[in-house]
């Protein structure tokens, strides 16, 4: 029988190629002190002198290992060991070195690892020590000829347990640039301040400075202090040698904090820092799965947005107590820019590369181009994402510990947060709105009718006599006569664009209908066309054909006048000029506006009803009150496809009342947040993820167009429109 037999050099490839790089390398035996129970891990970085080529040390103050744990799990290259035993020894931290490859990371660092190790066994107190030399794995032919030095020895029982990595004959330059980039990741991997459950990172560099050979004539020490700083807490900041956690994102212009369900339903506050600072209560019903999404497991997060105009920059200094002359606007914003991106956490500690500034993983920045005023980028955002063990959370790391696997959980993590991110883009857009700070003026065509009139102008001339006021006004009303009409034109091409838009609701659904009726076209006039040599045949195949003939043309018929009636329900929002109102049937435009949108209600299992009587009719034009009810009842669609409820319905009423037309339409989908209603009917107001705010917008506008008016009616406990509209006009004009 056949066995694999692994060769030697499989540990330098673990080693060397499935961590990413040195500093990977580092945080992997960083985790394996914290793993270990320990209360602080030690890092000294000794940099080569003449025939010295450098050395780690990496030492820890845990439960150690003892002989027999080194020969049946240190030795045992991907031991299940940590997969099995979810919790550390003490039971109060949950691992993090699921993989068991994070030993070798030592291999990639140099050609030669020492272990010391202290540790309780039994009775007694063992010092083990192994030595390893990565070359030998090279030069060995198979992995189980390779012979390692191991030592045990009993000692005082008063000796702290912990183990020792020393690293010797570095295979890596460590210079200025690299060691900066090590700071930043320790920084971005230490924790904040925790009595309960204390960790702290310490990293040595004294051992660098200007006397040594380029590159390595930096002053170490130096260098930490100065990458190392906090800001925010001068103090702490005086301890040389302790990673201090990136602490000046605890200061923002916006806030959100929250957690997740397993199932993604959203409870959390959002805190508009730069303003009151009160918090606003946000729920968020859970999406439906998609088929490709798995569950992602409870996850809290923290998410911290920024305004990036000089102003908000200075403001949100001076709230972190720095003085932004000391930056100037430039470094100020470098130094933000240092700090953003959203960092994912599982027991505390980051997973790379989750958080670093050139990690977009959530794709805010494609979000952004499409609306930059109002998306928020990649640059403007910091915070994290707590997420549960890979059981819980099927969000499971990649073997070389660079990121997450791409699987389901992955993308419905995603889209939750994104989800998440569209409620606090629309309150930060209010806010920088009320606030002043947003800058796009709003448009108005009835204000700018107003201001056509010139009233100050001809306020400010009425003093002046009656001889010079005459040519002025007569100048003022030829001026105001011209924009007006120019505004009238504004106001067309408006409408069109309305229509337009309304159009493009429907064009899929004209598609989908297009093709229902076009192919029984083709088909059956093929027969005809394949069959019509045996209309005139006296034999059986004849009569069969003449038997068959009407009713292919009767089916051609049919789908012809399907192909008619869909051209017809759509030429009403087709931009044409519509000519004069008249009396329209409310049943038959809402007969029309639900079968248009039959398929995407029944995909999502919506029932409609209808409670219209066929003699409630309305003056004005068909095509308004369906470019209307085609975006409410669409956008009713949406959301009661986000949420799961029994029973989801749309429901279209109208009845006469004092010479006009009232119809409501009502669903039970998810209620309107009172902050949010005073925005959905502003063209560019939207909470969902693909949408442009345009629906809501335009069906008050069409419906204005016909002299009526769109409202919303109620929030609780359903969602009601409500459209006025000019009741039938029953004399001729």
């Amino acid at each position: 029988m056949a066995k694999l037999r692994p060769r030697a050099r499989l540990i330098r490839a673990i080693g060397d190629r499935l961590i990413s790089g040195p500093e990977a390398a580092i945080i992997e035996l960083v985790k394996n002190a914290y793993d270990a129970d320990s209360s602080k891990v030690l890092i000294k970085i000794f940099p080569p002198k003449s025939d010295f080529l450098g050395r780690i040390v990496v030492q820890d103050f845990g439960h150690g290992m003892t002989q027999e744990n080194i020969l049946n799990n240190w030795l045992e290259p991907a031991t299940d060991t940590k997969n099995v035993n979810k919790r550390s020894r003490s039971g109060s931290r949950s691992v993090l070195g699921a993989k068991g490859v994070g030993r070798f990371a030592s291999a990639s660092l140099g050609e030669i690892t020492r272990v010391v190790s202290i540790a309780t066994s039994g009775q007694v107190v063992e010092k083990s020590e192994i030595n390893v030399k990565w070359d030998d794995f090279l030069k060995t032919k198979y992995l189980d000829e390779v012979e390692l030095d191991i030592s045990t020895k009993i000692i005082p029982e008063n000796v702290n347990t912990g183990v020792t990595i020393e690293i010797e004959n570095l295979l890596h330059v460590w210079d200025e640039k690299k060691i900066s980039k090590l700071i930043k990741e320790l920084r971005k991997l230490a924790r904040p301040s925790d009595k309960s459950d204390a960790f702290d990172i310490y990293l040595d560099l004294d051992e660098f400075h200007q006397g040594l050979p380029y590159p390595y004539n930096f002053n170490g020490a130096e260098l930490l202090k100065r990458k190392n700083s906090d800001y925010t807490n001068p103090l702490e900041s005086r301890n040389s040698s302790k990673i201090l956690p990136f602490a000046t994102n605890s200061e923002c212009d916006y806030k959100l904090t929250g957690e997740f369900t397993h199932w993604g339903d959203f409870n959390g506050t959002f805190t508009i820092e730069r303003g009151d600072k009160l918090p606003i209560s946000v729920s968020i019903p859970a999406l439906p799965l998609d088929s490709t999404e798995l569950p992602c497991g409870k996850i809290q997060i923290e998410l911290r947005v920024y305004d990036l105009e000089k102003d908000s920059i200075e403001n949100l200094f001076s709230r972190m107590h720095l003085k932004f002359e000391d930056f100037g606007l430039r470094n100020a914003r470098n130094f933000l820019a240092e700090n953003t991106g959203v960092a994912i956490y599982r027991s505390g500690f980051r997973i790379r590369p989750y958080g670093e500034p050139d990690n977009d993983w959530l794709s805010l920045e494609k979000r952004r181009v499409q609306q930059p005023s109002k998306r928020i980028g990649h640059g403007q955002i910091s915070g994290a994402v707590i997420v549960s063990n890979e059981e819980d959370s099927n969000l499971i790391e990649r073997s070389s510990r660079e990121g997450l696997e791409n699987n389901g959980a992955f993308e419905r993590l995603t889209r939750l947060i994104t989800n998440v991110l569209i409620v606090i883009e629309q309150k930060r857009v209010d806010f920088r709105k009320a606030a002043g700070i947003s800058r796009k003026p709003e448009a108005s065509i009835e204000k700018a009718r107003d201001i056509a009139k010139f009233d100050q102008i001809i306020k400010s001339i009425s003093n002046l006599s009656t001889e010079l006021q005459k040519p002025l006004l007569l100048k003022i009303e030829e001026e105001s006569r011209a924009l007006t009409k120019a505004l009238d034109d504004i106001e067309a091409y408006q409408r069109l664009l309305q229509s337009r838009a309304a159009l493009g609701m429907v064009v899929a659904q004209l598609l989908h209908d297009g093709r229902t009726y076009l192919e029984p076209i083709r088909y059956y006039s093929k027969q005809i066309k394949d069959s019509s040599n045996f209309l005139t045949d006296t034999g059986v195949k004849g009569e069969l054909t003449r038997k068959n003939v009407p009713i292919y043309a009767n089916d051609i018929i049919e789908s012809a006048d399907g192909i008619s009636q869909l051209f017809k329900s759509l030429d009403p929002i087709s931009g044409r000029k519509r000519g004069a109102p008249k009396n329209n049937s409310v049943k038959e435009i809402a007969n029309i506006c639900f079968n248009l949108l039959e398929n995407k209600m029944h995909e999502f299992n919506i029932n409609s009803s209808i409670n219209v009587g066929v003699d409630i009719l309305y003056f004005g034009y068909k095509g308004d009150l369906q470019a209307a009810l085609l975006n409410i009842i669409s956008n009713a669609i949406h959301w009661l496809s986000t949420v799961s409820i029994e029973n989801k319905y749309i429901n279209l009423s109208a009845t006469v009342d004092n010479y006009q037309v009232d119809i409501l339409i009502s669903n039970n989908g998810p209620e309107i947040s009172e902050d949010n209603i005073s925005n959905i009917f502003d063209a560019g107001f939207s909470l969902k993820s693909d949408g442009h705010g345009l629906g809501l917008s335009i069906a008050r506008e069409a419906i204005r167009s016909s002299h009526g008016e769109l409202m919303l009616f109620s929030t609780n406990p359903e969602t009601t429109f409500k459209i006025i509209l000019p009741q039938e006009v029953k004399n001729e004009y």
